[in-house]
């Protein structure tokens, strides 16, 4: 049996809606559906890989006509790139509230590093969906996910300034520093995964944490 997505943690799945007459506008009617449709199509695609999702399939999971899907999405890879960057947004928005609670790098690590593996641990569908599973969505979706790691590479490169004015041991590492560590937490975050289907994230956390730590301070 496929499995569900965990409400609150990367997405909602909103109710039913309601049959007949309602007072719901056009665009919430339309918001509720997009929203249903995307944890649908994260469903499927964790448990069928992308060639063999439907757009059938996820209008059926989500209780929605096919008509109304296309009302919504223009095809199958646009609700994949809807639904990755709505996953991408997430873990976004994690980033900097990491870097203005954190008050040395090491904090900032810690906040980034298990805000990132306790985000998939929430949800492993979400995670086997978006790490393993999307690639195979095109050339578009691995864009897409070549410039969202850039995008937290670069905060991570401010949080390195910023945090200079506290630490000034604190190395300045370039971006392809940043850029290089971030692709190997979702490397062992994709091994993981291709190794069980629930994979105990916790524990590559506190020797990750050294690691980056450690990088960015030179040799005394």
């Amino acid at each position: 049996m496929t499995a569900h997505v965990r409400p609150g943690v990367f997405f909602e799945r909103p109710a039913n809606l309601p049959r007949g007459r309602h007072q719901l506008s056009r665009e919430q009617v339309q918001g509720a559906q997009r929203e249903r449709l995307m944890v649908a199509f994260t469903e499927l695609l964790a448990d069928r890989g992308y060639a063999s999702v439907r757009i059938g399939d996820i209008a059926k999971r989500a209780a929605i006509s096919s008509q109304s899907f296309y009302e919504v999405f223009a095809n199958k890879e646009d609700c994949a790139l809807a639904a990755y960057d709505h996953f991408i947004e997430v873990l976004a928005r994690s980033a900097p509230a990491g870097l203005a609670s954190s008050e040395s790098w090491r904090e900032y690590i810690q906040a980034m590093v298990g805000g990132f593996f306790r985000g998939l641990t929430a949800d492993p569908v979400v995670a086997r969906a978006f790490l393993l599973e999307i690639d195979a969505a095109g050339a578009t979706a691995r864009q897409r996910r070549r410039e969202a790691i850039a995008r937290l590479a670069e905060v991570g490169v401010n949080a390195q300034e910023a945090l200079r004015e506290k630490d000034p041991l604190l190395a300045r590492r370039p971006f392809g520093v940043h850029l290089t560590s971030l692709y190997g937490l979702r490397q062992l975050a994709c091994d993981a995964l291709e190794s069980t289907r629930n994979p105990d994230f916790e524990q590559l956390i506190p020797e990750l944490v050294e690691w980056m730590v450690a990088g960015w301070y030179d040799p005394q």
